[in-house]
């Protein structure tokens, strides 16, 4: 399965995802775009999302997505969706970014998140704080409107993604038990051999 977890920022998206890999070591982690883009150019992500900035992270996430197979056992951390919201966010804090270049994007995080069988949304809770580590920029007020616009953005009618979305709160032994229900229900079911019938799905693990 490929399955991207989306979140706003210091909500455990990663602590998730490594704890989900130990579990099921077969999936590969496919690092999160800001950091690879980072890594890539030597340059620091902009305190406040520019066109620039966030074409890259929508580019970069889409051509990830697009590389991996149906079959291919990913764990995205973050993808375009995550920039199409930090782009809102610039929107409305007085950035470069304006409604034009979000109808620009948004086609690509459409098409990107077609590519994805399960859509993890990571939300704030109470006993997880902000954790700056030189990638995080948002403060508390627009963290939580990170999280407002991501939830939005998942609404089924706003028609982004066609992945099954689940949403995960709990510890994090509970979080890895919730996503990996989720992976058992809606894995892709195999076909037989003339591609008809559909074969049982095998664990996710």
């Amino acid at each position: 399965m490929r399955i991207v977890f989306a979140g706003t920022q210091s909500v455990g998206k990663t602590t998730l995802i490594e704890d989900l890999h130990a579990a099921c070591p077969a999936y590969r982690i496919e690092e999160e775009p800001i950091r690879a883009v980072a890594r890539m150019t030597g340059q620091p992500p902009p305190s406040i999302p520019t066109r620039a900035a966030e074409r890259t992270l929508v580019d970069h996430g889409r051509s990830r997505l697009l590389a991996a197979s149906p079959g291919d056992r990913v764990l995205f951390d973050r993808s375009p969706l995550d920039a199409h919201a930090h782009s809102i966010l610039s929107m409305e804090i007085g950035g470069e970014i304006d409604p034009a270049f979000l109808a620009e994007i948004e086609p690509s995080v459409v098409e990107a998140l077609g590519h994805a069988d399960l859509l993890v949304f990571v939300p704030i809770e109470r006993d997880i704080g902000n954790q700056p580590d030189g990638f995080r920029y948002l403060d508390a007020s627009n963290r939580r409107r990170v999280h407002s616009i991501l939830e939005d953005l998942l609404l089924p009618d706003r028609g982004i993604t066609r992945a099954p979305v689940v949403r995960v709160r709990g510890d994090r032994a509970t979080r890895v038990r919730q996503v990996r229900c989720a992976m058992a229900a809606h894995a892709p079911m195999p076909t037989d051999e003339d591609g008809d019938s559909p074969v049982a799905a095998s664990n996710p693990a």
